[in-house]
Formats: C-alpha cells, sequence, structure tokens
C-alpha cells in the first residue's frame, strides 16, 4: 500500500514539475527595426539565433529557436505612421486565408487583445517551415511608435499546447524602448525611379528552386507617380538587370511546397495594372550562380542618374545580422 502510495506521490510531483517548467527567460532580449528598439522575453528554453535572415527574409531583425524542439521564432517589424490601421485585424485574416490557401478565414484562429493602451493580434496557422509541418503562431504587437511581427513556428509534437501558451506569454512581453525616428534607415534604402515612377527594394532572402536550387528573391515596391495613368507592375522585371560577375542571371522557378510569406501571391500581382497614385509590391527569383554577390544593373535610359547597386548573397554559413 505504502509503495503505491510513494508511485503515487512521485508522479503528481512530475506532473507539478512539467506544468511549471515553461517559464520566460529572465533575460530580456533587445532588437531594432525602423528607427525603433524594443525588448522582450524568450521562453527559458528558446536561445538567439544568428541565421534568420537566410532561412527566412533579409526582412527579418531577430530570430531565435528552441532547444528543446524544432520550434523557431522570426521577428519583423514596421513603423506605424506607415500602415493602414482601419480594421486591421481582420484585413490580415483575409491576406492570411490567400497566402495560406484556407478555404475560409473562419478557419484561421484570430484572438484581439490589449497590450497596455495598445493592441494585439494573434493568428494560428497550420503550415511548414523548413521542411516541417508547424503550427505557426503569429502575432502583431502594437507599441507607441511601431508593429512588431512575431512569427513563431511550433513544431507539431506532443508538447505543442504548454509551447502555446509560453510562446503567448513571449509574444505579450514586446516593449518599446526608444524611437530614433524613421531616418535612421534611410540611409541604406535601394531605389530606382523617374518622375513616372520608382522601384524601392523591399527584402532580399534566399528560397528553394522547384528542382532544388539556390534562389535569391528580390522583394520591392512599384509607386506609379503618375496623375492620370495606370502603369504595368512589372517594371522590375524589365528594367532591372541581376547579373553575378558579369554574367545575367536567369528567372528561377519556386519549389511547388514553398510556405515562405507571400512569395506567390506577389509573383501573381506582376501581371496587374496599378491605377495613378498607387503602390504595389512584386518579387523576382533569381537563380544564383555562387555565393558571391549579385550587381542589380538599371536601364540607363529609364533611370538616367541612378547607379548600378551591389547586393550581398548570404550563405549559410555566415552569421546573419553581424556587420
Amino acid at each position: 500500500m505504502m509503495h503505491k502510495k510513494k508511485l503515487y506521490l512521485i508522479l503528481v510531483l512530475l506532473i507539478f514539475i512539467s506544468g511549471c517548467s515553461a517559464k520566460l527567460s529572465k533575460k530580456k532580449e533587445s532588437f531594432e527595426g525602423k528607427g525603433i528598439e524594443y525588448t522582450f522575453q524568450l521562453p527559458s528554453t528558446w536561445e538567439k539565433s544568428l541565421d534568420y535572415k537566410v532561412t527566412y527574409s533579409n526582412e527579418a531583425i531577430f530570430g531565435a529557436k528552441d532547444t528543446k524542439s524544432n520550434s523557431t521564432l522570426v521577428v519583423m517589424a514596421e513603423r506605424k505612421e506607415s500602415m493602414d490601421l482601419t480594421d486591421f485585424g481582420n484585413r490580415i485574416r483575409k491576406e492570411l486565408k490567400k497566402q495560406y490557401n484556407y478555404k475560409d478565414e473562419a478557419d484561421i484562429f484570430m484572438k484581439e487583445f490589449n497590450v497596455g493602451k495598445y493592441k494585439g493580434y494573434k493568428y494560428t496557422l497550420d503550415t511548414t517551415f523548413d521542411k516541417r509541418e508547424s503550427w505557426l503562431h503569429l502575432y502583431y504587437i502594437e507599441t507607441a511608435h511601431g508593429m512588431v511581427q512575431l512569427n513563431y513556428y511550433s513544431a507539431k509534437d506532443g508538447n505543442y499546447e504548454k509551447r502555446a501558451e509560453i510562446i503567448d506569454d513571449s509574444a505579450r512581453s514586446v516593449k518599446e524602448k526608444k524611437d530614433n525616428g524613421a531616418e535612421s534607415e534611410t540611409e541604406d534604402e535601394i531605389v530606382f525611379q523617374n518622375d513616372d515612377f520608382s522601384l524601392t527594394l523591399t527584402g532580399v532572402m534566399n528560397v528553394t528552386g522547384e528542382t532544388g536550387q539556390k534562389l535569391l528573391a528580390l522583394r520591392y515596391t512599384v509607386v506609379n507617380k503618375t496623375k492620370d495613368q495606370a502603369i504595368k507592375a512589372d517594371k522590375w522585371d524589365s528594367l532591372i538587370q541581376a547579373t553575378q560577375n558579369g554574367k545575367q542571371l536567369v528567372e528561377g522557378k519556386l519549389a511547388n511546397d514553398n510556405s515562405i510569406l507571400d512569395i506567390p501571391k506577389l509573383i501573381e500581382q506582376k501581371t496587374k495594372e496599378i491605377p495613378a497614385g498607387n503602390s504595389l509590391e512584386g518579387v523576382s527569383l533569381y537563380e544564383l550562380k555562387d555565393d558571391s554577390d549579385v550587381l542589380l544593373i538599371p536601364n540607363k535610359e529609364t533611370f538616367k542618374t541612378a547607379d548600378d547597386v551591389p547586393i550581398a548573397v548570404l550563405s549559410t554559413s555566415e552569421k546573419a545580422g553581424e556587420e
């Protein structure tokens, strides 16, 4: 009888310890996006990673991985003044429905909550990341001057429910510490423009092609500066040449199982027209020959004062985020 009682007590103790093991790290991590400095806390079993730009996007500003599971965090951020926050939560849900091929947006879990006097939004999606089936717990956390996007890719294992709870605590711990102003990042902006339109490079990332080859994805915004006429959204492909070691790169084709960001939608958007005064995002894919820099060569007749621009290609051996 005493033996059974001991087993029971040990079992209760193990359950108690297991239930209390998920907690936030006492250490505060910091990152900066669009001139705004932030801090937040990772779950205690997670640690900062350095390859987040290689595995996700050049727009990423922080990354982390769980040491106990195949779970990953990637963080991005925007300035609030550059965003339309009208009905933000529902608009994002509709975009996610298209991006992740859901039949009904109601199938995407959505929760709106408060973080102090600002808003927070959570979405949970069924997806893949780094060729593994994952739950994506996607958060948008509003601060005084910014909007932080946290992408927690949580492994589909026996601990996903407990992990979801501590992930929630982690996302809600985001705090804005200092706003250095939008001007702090404008020096690095790559823009090709004339009187009629502009092409602004907004993201650089490595993706996998349909036969496993390495592709470079360049994401950009096309702005129609005219007052009374529409323009085609395919300006980048027709006016910007990408080369490596003096040889022009050919167009790449995305792997069929891609689930990174909204690349398929951005490719499709290049066939559309942009009304006067409006803008549209696009992405172009290039088959890389090696890890050497890619040189962007703008059409000199269209962009008379534009210089050629080198783009660094990150390799998996590099420590992303270092100078």
